[in-house]
C-alpha cells in the first residue's frame, strides 16, 4: 500500500487514521507537529485519532492477535480491513488517474498552445487573402472596364476598316475600270459586230468572188483629177538668165510640174465627165474657199446593185 499523502509505498511501519486514511510515518509526524488536516478528506488530526499499525506483521503477531477472539469479532475486523483496503486501491486508482489527467492536461495545454498560435497564423494569413482578394475583385473590376472599353474601340475601329476596306475596293475598281478604258484601243469605244467569216464553209469560196468582182469593178472606174480653178502659176518660176548661165544643168525651161500638167480640157473631155466646183472657177478666192470646205466626190456604187458585205 502507498503512502496517501506523498503516495510513497509503505513498507513496515504506518499510521492510520479514524477517516480510513494511511500515512507514513514522516508525514504523520508533519501533520501533528503543524496541527494540520488530513491530506485526502481535510479532517483535522490528532494523536488521539491516530494509530500505528504493522504493515507487515510476523506470525507470531497473527496467532497472538486473533487468539481468544470470537468468529464474530474476527469477520467484523476481516470486513473492516476489508473496505479499508478496497478504499487504498479506489485512492490509489483515483491518484493514479488524476495524475495521468494532470499530465494529459499538461499536453492539451501545450497543444492548445500550439493551436491558438496556428490560429492565429492562419487567422493572418485569411485577413491577408482576404485583402488581397478584394483587391483582386477591384482589379478584375477595373479590367473588365477597361476590357469593355477596348471591345467598344475595337467595334469602331472595325466600322472604320469595313468603311475603308468598301472606299478601297470601290477606288480600286474605279482604278481598273479607268486603266481597261486608257488600256482599250480607239477601235473597240464603237465596237460593231463583225461576220464570222468561217461560220459556214460552204459560202467562202463565194465571198471570196464577190470580193474578187468588187475589187475588179473599183479597179476599172476612171479617177478624176481636178482642175485648181484661177490662173495658174509655176510652182518653179524662171530664173533669169545671168551671165553664167547655161551648162548640163539649165533650168530656164521651167519646172517638171509645170511640164506635167495636165490641161483643163483633156479632164473635160472625158465621158460623163462635169465641173467639180461648180461655176465659180472665174473667182479665185471663191474657189479656193469651196476646194477647203467641200470633199472630193468619189465615186459611188449604184444604189440598185447589191451590197457584198454586210456588217
Amino acid at each position: 500500500m502507498r503512502c496517501n499523502a506523498c503516495w510513497r509505498e509503505v513498507e513496515g511501519r504506518a499510521v492510520s487514521t479514524t477517516c480510513g486514511h494511511l500515512l507514513c510515518t514522516e508525514d504523520a509526524s508533519k501533520i501533528l507537529g503543524n496541527d494540520g488536516a488530513c491530506p485526502i478528506c481535510d479532517q483535522v488530526l490528532s494523536k488521539s485519532l491516530m494509530k500505528p499499525v504493522d504493515i507487515n506483521p510476523n506470525d507470531e503477531w497473527v496467532n497472538m492477535a486473533m487468539a481468544g477472539v470470537s468468529p464474530q469479532i474476527l469477520m467484523k475486523s476481516a470486513h473492516r480491513s476489508i473496505m479499508f483496503y478496497i478504499g487504498q486501491k479506489e485512492l490509489e486508482m483515483q491518484f493514479k488517474m488524476n495524475r495521468i489527467v494532470a499530465q494529459f492536461r499538461q499536453k492539451c495545454e501545450a497543444m492548445q498552445e500550439k493551436f491558438t498560435e496556428k490560429l492565429e497564423q492562419v487567422h493572418t494569413a485569411y485577413q491577408k487573402m482576404a485583402k488581397r482578394c478584394q483587391m483582386m475583385e477591384q482589379e478584375i473590376e477595373s479590367l473588365s472596364k477597361d476590357k469593355q472599353e477596348l471591345q467598344e474601340k475595337f467595334a469602331e475601329k472595325s466600322r472604320q476598316k469595313r468603311k475603308l476596306d468598301e472606299m478601297y475596293d470601290q477606288l480600286r475598281s474605279e482604278y481598273e475600270s479607268v486603266k481597261r478604258s486608257a488600256l482599250q484601243p480607239a477601235t473597240n469605244f464603237y465596237s460593231r459586230n463583225e461576220p464570222d467569216l468561217f461560220s459556214n464553209q460552204a459560202n467562202i469560196l463565194d465571198n471570196r468572188e464577190a470580193v474578187r468582182k468588187v475589187d475588179l469593178f473599183l479597179a476599172d472606174w476612171p479617177v478624176l483629177t481636178p482642175e485648181t480653178p484661177g490662173p495658174k502659176e509655176d510652182i518653179w518660176p524662171a530664173r533669169q538668165n545671168s551671165s553664167n548661165s547655161g551648162g548640163p544643168f539649165d533650168i530656164s525651161v521651167g519646172s517638171p510640174a509645170k511640164q506635167a500638167a495636165i490641161p483643163v480640157d483633156a479632164v473635160n473631155r472625158r465621158a460623163g465627165a462635169h465641173p467639180m466646183f461648180g461655176t465659180g472657177a472665174s473667182n479665185p478666192s471663191m474657189t479656193l474657199r469651196n476646194l477647203i470646205l467641200s470633199p472630193i466626190k468619189r465615186p459611188q456604187l449604184s444604189r440598185n446593185r447589191p451590197q457584198m458585205f454586210t456588217f
